[in-house]
């Protein structure tokens, strides 16, 4: 094995983490410091991210001494649990009990989310209030179009979850969260995007609050972004929670 393959062997770390009664795959990437990023994939995503953005994003964070924790929700990638049973609720129970867990090993936390991800994060930061150094959203949905529940459960790309996965995060009144927001947070809006509606996009560039950083993706798609487009949000990002950290 070559001394490149054995570094990055120790510098990234597969985890199985036991949280509120399930067990989370994730994977941690090591540095010196004390700081740690938590990412927050979307729906029917994974802690790769979309075409392993995350890891990307989390190897540059390394690379400015700064640990991450990638991991998947309950039922998703390879966390225990089916697809089906994934509750909005208990995906942000999870980040917020991921976060309480750092914090009480002495660590300062920033958090990144795509998509669903990124609306869990606005409630998940919410609950944590000013102990967070930042956050990042890449892409979220507020959830603020009307919502009429017609099926108990639905199916989107082969996989099928409860209906209760999008009343929870309807009901979860997410833009009035994300208003109240203390800790600098910095949000890409793609306006190209099919799955956050026009409507969506407007709230989140209306309602953003002094701490808020908007950051329009002028015809750029929701996820399946060109390599290019993909480096340079990674590096905002990037950039902007190492600055939460007073890097």
């Amino acid at each position: 094995m070559s001394n490149a393959g054995h570094e990055r062997e120790l510098t990234e770390e597969l985890l199985s983490i036991e949280l509120n009664g399930k067990r989370l795959a994730a994977a941690f990437h090591h540095a010196s410091s004390r700081d740690i990023v938590i990412f927050c994939h979307g729906f029917r995503g994974t802690k790769i991210g979309p075409s392993r953005f995350f890891v990307r994003a989390a190897r540059l964070l390394a690379s400015r001494d700064v640990c991450s924790l990638r991991f998947d929700q309950y039922g998703s990638g390879d966390s225990d649990g089916d697809f089906m049973d994934s509750s909005f609720d208990d995906w942000v129970a999870s980040i917020i009990g991921l976060a309480n867990r750092y914090f009480g090993l002495g660590y300062r936390i920033g958090l990144v989310g795509q998509s669903m991800g990124g609306a869990a994060v606005i409630a998940s930061a919410m609950a944590l209030g000013d102990q967070l150094s930042s956050a990042v959203l890449w892409a979220p949905d507020p959830s603020v179009d009307s919502y009429e529940e017609s099926e108990d459960w639905s199916e989107e790309g082969g996989e099928r979850v409860q209906a209760r996965y999008w009343r929870e995060a309807h009901h979860a009144g997410l833009i009035d969260q994300y208003r109240q927001l203390q800790c600098p947070t910095m949000v890409f809006v793609p306006t190209d995007d099919i799955y956050v509606s026009a409507e969506n996009q407007r709230s989140l560039v209306e309602s953003a609050g002094p701490h808020h950083r908007v950051v329009p993706l002028e015809g750029w798609v929701h996820s399946g972004w060109s390599h290019d487009q993909a480096t340079l949000v990674i590096g905002q990002s990037v950039t902007f929670l190492a600055a939460g950290f007073g890097r």
